[in-house]
């Protein structure tokens, strides 16, 4: 009897320990878990702001963007490019309406985050592809002005006779009496009457084909400046430059003279433009003084 009363002890010790075990288990478990919540709860609180954060700056970068390509416009119109065609622009910065990450675990967890951080996502994405576009289109536009301004710097457009004084003695003509031959004949130039001396220079960038002598035009420089444009410089009393050599606009070609058929100091001036002479004045930039 007695052994019997200490097994059935021993059995109810057994299961009250056991028992004990799995409800201290329970609580720790429901502690853990407690814990575990918590620390999600924190990291999506942090993930919201990280978020809402996100959300502000690519605001404020779709803001700056639109102010930028505006700028890109107008560069565009200054470098003669034709504006980014709409079908264009929408290529390059579209892209899905959404996304729909139904099989991401974390869409499983927290579905309405899951969607803000994915609309965050496209939003960032396609101010990527947007900022991408206006850096090519503003690349473009950048090489397109260097290169209309080096074509500008050819073009012979400024006064060549630095001289206070010089003036504009004779016009371009298709039928000027001539002053020493007494006969009616084309002036396909301009004369610049300017002290003996006064500096020549280069009405636009270009390369010297011709530093010599000619009969009627004395002593004369002529330059190719590309695209067609040619320029002469008559009558001169002294040339500074040699055949083949680059001159830049502004650069000195020679000096005011009386060499050739000229009457009194001054400059016979040409310009050519795909073989056919042009009236001078018409590409002088602002007025006929330096």
């Amino acid at each position: 009897m007695e052994k019997r009363r200490a097994k059935a002890a021993g059995i109810a010790a057994a299961v009250l320990l056991m028992m004990a075990s799995a409800f201290v288990a329970s609580v720790l478990g429901r502690q853990d878990a407690a814990e575990q919540l918590a620390r999600y709860r924190a990291e999506n609180r942090e993930l919201i702001s990280s978020l809402q954060a996100m959300e502000r700056r690519s605001g404020q970068l779709s803001r700056a963007l639109d102010d930028l390509s505006v700028r890109e416009q107008r560069f565009r119109l200054v470098a003669g490019l034709p504006l980014l065609d709409p079908e264009v622009y929408s290529v390059g910065v579209g892209g899905p309406g959404g996304v729909d990450p139904t099989n991401d675990e974390f869409f499983e967890i927290a579905p309405d985050l899951a969607r803000e951080a994915g609309d965050v996502a496209v939003d960032i994405d396609q101010l990527l592809r947007r900022a991408d576009l206006l850096r090519s289109s503003l690349t473009e536009a950048a090489d397109s002005l260097g290169t209309q301004r080096e074509r500008y710097q050819r073009i012979p457009s400024i006064w060549p006779v630095m001289a206070e004084g010089s003036f504009l003695s004779s016009g371009f003509s298709h039928n000027r009496l001539h002053p020493l031959l007494g006969l009616r004949r084309p002036h396909t130039a301009v004369d610049i009457s300017a002290d003996f001396g006064s500096p020549v220079v280069a009405a636009g960038a270009g390369r010297v084909t011709f530093a010599g002598s000619k009969s009627g035009y004395g002593r004369i420089v002529e330059i190719d400046h590309g695209d067609g444009y040619e320029s002469r410089y008559a009558h001169l009393g002294r040339i500074a430059v040699r055949v083949g050599e680059q001159v830049r606009r502004g650069d000195m070609l020679g000096e005011v003279g009386v060499s050739g058929t000229a009457t009194g100091p001054n400059l016979h001036y040409e310009v050519w433009v795909n073989g056919r002479p042009v009236n001078p004045v018409g590409y002088f930039l602002d007025s006929y003084r330096p």
